[in-house]
């Protein structure tokens, strides 16, 4: 299993590979947005990364995937009411 999270969270311990992201932050002020964009761009990077290598012939897996999710966007125009 692989962690992202703190150096020696439960997580982290608890994970095969842990990918520490070093960053305090002051939840009892702020929520925690810092970590999270960074978590969600190194998921980015890690995605992006695996799509490259898996190359060309992986395509349609991803138009498969991007078109089963579909039914679950709002469609444009929608507001919230």
């Amino acid at each position: 299993m692989l962690g992202l999270t703190a150096e020696g969270s439960p997580l982290a311990k608890a994970s095969t590979l842990s990918l520490n992201i070093p960053l305090p932050e002051d939840t009892d002020i702020y929520m925690p947005m810092t970590s999270r964009i960074i978590q969600l761009t190194v998921l980015d990077v890690l995605a992006t990364g695996m799509t490259l290598r898996r190359g060309v012939d992986f395509q349609p897996h991803l138009r498969k995937i991007k078109e089963s999710l579909n039914a679950s966007r709002y469609p444009v125009g929608d507001e919230f009411n």
